[in-house]
């Protein structure tokens, strides 16, 4: 009796073992890690977000934000986990201000403040916002920016932009 248990308890625990190591498989395409640097006029451009746009269009895109050094590490799926083999158009886009905003702030997070006129969500409007880039990059048709991920290597980019 004693060994049979022993036996039930050294397989249930097996069984559980093996059961809690197994990670659900990933089905979606390789990726491969990527990096970008962008300077413009020399200079490292921080804040700015690059886009991989796939010329496949099977593709998926990937994008990634500079950090102060100018450098980002690009993302498909999953944060940082770079982006699939092939070619690609690249666009960056660096702007200041928010193209819409809300008139009136919300008083929690959240929320969105009602608006006293009407009594629903507050009209939107224009801020101004502004490419601190030249806005040809911010295009896919005039960016000129071309990049293509090699399944195996180091895929580092650079980028230097230019007026």
């Amino acid at each position: 009796m004693k060994y049979s248990l022993f036996v039930i308890g050294a397989l249930f625990i097996s069984t559980l073992s093996l059961c809690g190591c197994n990670k659900a498989a990933d089905n979606r395409p390789k990726r491969v890690p990527v990096t970008v640097t962008v300077t413009y006029r020399g200079a490292p451009v921080e804040g700015a977000t690059v886009t991989f746009h796939p010329a496949n269009p099977d593709g998926k895109p990937a994008f990634g934000r500079t950090d102060a050094q100018g450098r980002a590490s690009l993302t498909t799926f999953d944060p940082n986990d770079g982006a699939l083999p092939g070619d690609y158009v690249v666009t960056v886009v660096k702007m200041v201000g928010s193209e819409q905003s809300l008139q009136t702030p919300s008083t929690e997070i959240g929320a969105m403040p009602a608006n006293p006129v009407q009594g629903g969500a507050p009209p939107l409007q224009n801020t101004g916002a502004r490419h601190l880039l030249p806005a040809k990059y911010a295009d896919p048709n005039s960016s000129g920016l071309r990049a293509t991920v090699n399944p195996s290597g180091e895929n580092d980019f650079k980028f230097d932009l230019q007026d």
